[in-house]
């Protein structure tokens, strides 16, 4: 899928958007004519309901919508959803400490991994910024 620049006249791919659950919706996502993700919670409208409970870490399911939005869901520390119309239900491996400090290696949605690279200084800036009084 290509996305279109923020001006709207020429197509380009260096334009992703990303959205924490408070945005996040099928809606937006099948809506949007640029690539886009975010977490999403399982209340949420229209999302996919998963059949199963995901039971140890690193499992993962898939669903995609009728209009072909992806629903992925994977057990990390906790379970985490993620609505992307961009990526595919591929997987790659991630690298996570365990609570004795010990790493050790899960398969993951390769749509939450790209959030958590792409997310993760905006969620330290908002850490950040709340730590901080303002006046």
């Amino acid at each position: 899928m290509g996305s279109i620049k923020a001006n709207g006249d020429n197509p380009s791919k260096d334009v992703m958007l990303a959205f924490d659950r408070f945005f996040t919706s099928v809606h937006l996502m099948e809506t949007l004519k640029f690539p886009a993700i975010g977490t999403c919670i399982k209340t949420c409208k229209d999302v996919p309901n998963f059949a199963t409970k995901l039971s140890k870490r690193g499992e993962a399911e898939f669903l995609i919508t009728k209009n072909g939005t992806l629903c992925a869901r994977w057990l990390d520390s906790k379970e985490v959803m993620m609505l992307s119309n961009c990526h595919e239900a591929k997987y790659t491996k991630v690298n996570r400490t365990m609570k004795d400090g010990s790493k050790e290696e899960f398969e993951c949605p390769v749509a939450i991994e790209f959030y958590n690279k792409i997310m993760g200084g905006v969620d330290l800036a908002d850490q950040m910024a709340n730590v901080y009084e303002l006046d």
